[in-house]
């Protein structure tokens, strides 16, 4: 099976709880066509027969042997971001909407961002999926994510239900929102979150594998709370235990 477009889908804390006990699968980017739901464009995006992680940032977005692949598809003509395959009672929803003067002013937004805006006009948000989005703007769109106060705001909301839908993912939901709050130059909150996030990850105690590579990122993060732009605690540099 081809990674790329459904690798939203993913159960995201049940990767990162078994992510580094896996040995690194090297992928090969393999093209493949997409067909835009609303107008039957098509386009082509990059997927891959084979993925692994094999670390992750300091904004604890993985690092894997296929980050080539086209994570989300957009339609080239109408913007549309396909986080998901959309019912035919959301594209008759979303056929006049593509024409309003709200989604030209949408369409102005990175393509994650944009998605989550969608995701909010089709009511998918408050849930696993807005999470999943917001997220993947975190990591992907990271500079103007953080520059967007409302959005950001939205990543908290969503943030605090995953945590209630997740207890295993607590802890690391609570680290990434910690290094968020550092990041976007509010110590205050950040200094909040890493308390929540050490807490979280000492309740776990020996329940899982994990949690001496958690305690590591966190005194990492810890360490990087003061020096947020050195080149060590940037977004997308690497943290390894």
């Amino acid at each position: 099976m081809t990674i790329g477009y459904p690798m939203i889908r993913f159960v995201l804390f049940a990767l990162i709880l078994t992510f580094f006990a896996y040995p690194a699968v090297s992928g090969s980017p393999v093209s493949a066509q997409k067909t835009c739901p609303l107008d039957g464009e098509k386009f082509e995006i990059v997927e891959t027969v084979s993925c692994s992680t094999m670390g992750r940032t300091m904004s604890f977005k993985p690092v894997t042997s296929c980050d080539f692949v086209t994570r989300l598809p957009v339609c080239p003509t109408t913007g549309l971001p396909l986080y998901k395959e959309f019912s035919e009672e959301e594209l008759e929803r979303l056929r006049p909407f593509v024409e309003t003067e709200d989604y030209r002013t949408i369409r102005n937004l990175p393509p994650w961002q944009r998605a989550y805006r969608i995701a909010e006009y089709l009511q998918h948000t408050g849930s696993k999926r807005g999470f999943q989005i917001l997220l993947m703007a975190f990591w992907h769109e990271h500079k103007s994510f953080l520059n967007n106060s409302d959005l950001a705001g939205k990543f908290v909301e969503e943030a605090e239900g995953e945590m209630d839908r997740d207890d295993q993912g607590k802890p690391f939901i609570a680290a990434i929102l910690t290094y968020a709050f550092a990041a976007s130059g509010e110590p205050e909150q950040a200094d909040a979150w890493y308390a929540r996030a050490t807490s979280l990850t000492d309740a776990l105690g020996t329940q899982n594998g994990n949690v001496d590579f958690l305690r590591s990122y966190l005194k990492r993060l810890g360490e990087c709370r003061d020096m947020m732009t050195s080149a060590e605690c940037l977004p997308d540099a690497g943290f390894r235990p």
